[in-house]
């Protein structure tokens, strides 16, 4: 609960200054938010992982591979979130906010990547 106050207050305070400040914030918090993808990652592998272990044959495939499926997932979703944060940091069209939109997009969608990835980790290990 503290971690979600401290970020919500960090988010918040980089809704004031200057453009440059602004920016600068924003990209703290999408290294931050990266960072705590990074940082619950290997637990959700290991949930795959152990998954994995009491998976059969399927009528899609003879041996499924959650940790598999999770690899080339996140892979996908890396390059989808860039893609759709460059999208939308073009309405800033060069401008001073392309940073700034960019960073916040990229800080929204991983902290959103990050509550996806729990869930699934709790769904292997519940299973």
């Amino acid at each position: 609960m503290a971690a979600l106050l401290l970020q919500a207050s960090a988010v918040g305070a980089c809704e004031a200054g200057a453009d440059a400040e602004i920016s600068a914030c924003w990209a703290v918090a999408a290294a931050t938010a990266d960072a705590d993808l990074n940082r619950i990652w290997p637990d959700v592998v290991a949930s795959a992982r152990a998954a994995d272990k009491g998976f059969g044959s399927t009528q899609r495939r003879a041996r499924p591979s959650a940790a598999a499926d999770l690899i080339a997932a996140e892979r996908a979703w890396v390059l989808y979130r860039d893609k759709q944060c460059a999208l939308e940091a073009d309405y800033a069209q060069g401008g001073s906010l392309e940073a700034i939109i960019s960073s916040q997009c990229v800080t929204d969608m991983t902290r959103q990547r990050i509550k996806q990835l729990r869930a699934i980790a709790v769904g292997f290990r519940e299973g």
